[in-house]
């Protein structure tokens, strides 16, 4: 059984659905979710792998933990993955409960801020309790333990995506015309949900310098959030409304993508962005700020460029990508090869396939440390088929 919060689209929202697809032939998967079942939850529902939603009240509630026990009781749930924090609170409870075996992964924080005093009181005691812990990145990992988990317990599998095929200048066009740019304009992109950890005001502000000596410049920002009015707002006291395109949410991110000449995250924080790896699989450099797992997926002037998220530097980045052609093409090509490399879809499904069929790890053995990122693919372990 998948745990989360929600199946409303998100990086670590696609990445449980692709999980429960992938692992199909030989796994049967349902999804929980504390609080809502999101938009996403059609898609599961299509392919019969049921959805079930707690509607999870503010607050911390026991109750809920007995709900999750219940549920893996009535399912005869095997192994419980639960993702980010809030669910393995629960699920590890409910796992102890039932005696289930459990696997959880942390994918990011809300802000970059430090350590949280309570976590570090806690935590210490829940990493007692059977189960394998994973983060999705070496700094991330680092976060985890300063929070209060052993880094014996650790390991680290990587996010991945599934690189597609090499787009071509007829996908560019494509996907021009679907945004409505034009074929000369030198297009800024970057997706992802409109909140404050993402720190777009920043993008605005370095897309406002550009535009000074490249009025051809474009933005385009995909997704939608909370952050959305205020955005528009600074566009239009920035005099660029006329070179922003706010695409709200899509569906075809791919499709659209090879518009972009340029991608750009200024996120404060970052555990690996699975549009970052997107961007790079459809050949993109890639300008991100040195936060997070970013620095462990874009190779500074290899693959694109590590900035600190100020507006002139990141400008002054996009500016030297937008003068040499041909160096956006080598690092594009760059990035697309270190994606197929090491962050394939195929690697990550393999690795939680290898650790639901693994032996239940005991609270005191420690755990060996994998870096995915820095291995070959490793082939799914052939088991018998389980429930998760």
């Amino acid at each position: 059984m998948q745990l989360v919060l929600s199946l409303s689209p998100g990086g670590t929202e696609r990445l449980v659905i692709e999980i429960c697809k992938r692992l199909s032939d030989r796994v049967e998967s349902m999804v929980c979710c504390l609080d809502d079942q999101g938009d996403w939850a059609a898609e599961l529902a299509a392919l019969k792998i049921p959805v079930v939603a707690l509607g999870r009240q503010p607050g911390f509630h026991p109750s809920l933990a007995r709900q999750v026990a219940g549920i893996i009781k009535a399912n005869h749930i095997d192994v419980v993955h639960c993702h980010h924090y809030t669910p393995y609170v629960y699920g590890v409870l409910a796992a102890t409960l039932t005696n289930t075996k459990l696997v959880f992964t942390e994918h990011g924080r809300l802000s970059g801020g430090g350590p949280s005093a309570r976590r570090k009181l806690v935590n210490p005691i829940l990493s007692a309790l059977p189960g394998r812990i994973y983060s999705v990145s070496g700094d991330l990992k680092q976060h985890m333990v300063a929070e209060g988990f052993p880094a014996r317990c650790i390991e680290v599998i990587y996010n991945g995506i599934d690189p597609a095929r090499r787009p071509t200048a007829m996908h560019r066009q494509i996907a021009r015309e679907l945004l409505g740019l034009r074929p000369e304009s030198l297009v800024i992109g970057t997706v992802g949900r409109l909140d404050p950890v993402k720190n777009l005001p920043v993008m605005l502000q370095a897309c406002a310098m550009l535009r000074q000596t490249h009025p051809e410049a474009h933005t385009v920002i995909i997704g939608d959030g909370p952050e959305r009015a205020g955005l528009e707002s600074s566009a239009a006291s920035l005099g660029i409304t006329d070179a922003v395109t706010f695409a709200g949410h899509r569906d075809d991110v791919r499709m659209v993508m090879p518009a972009f000449d340029v991608y750009v995250n200024c996120s404060i924080y970052e555990g690996v962005s699975l549009t970052i790896l997107e961007a790079m699989a459809a050949t993109l450099p890639v300008i991100a700020t040195p936060v997070g797992g970013n620095p462990e997926v874009v190779i500074d002037h290899e693959t694109g460029y590590l900035v600190p998220g100020q507006p002139r530097l990141i400008a002054d980045a996009v500016a030297r990508l937008a003068a040499d052609p041909r160096r956006r093409r080598t690092m594009g090509d760059a990035g697309r090869w270190r994606v197929m490399r090491h962050f394939s879809l195929a690697r990550m499904v393999s690795d939680y396939a290898a650790a639901y069929f693994r032996p239940a790890a005991s609270a005191t053995a420690p755990a060996p440390i994998r870096v995915p990122a820095a291995a070959d693919p490793m082939s799914v372990r052939e088991a018998t088929r389980s429930t998760v």
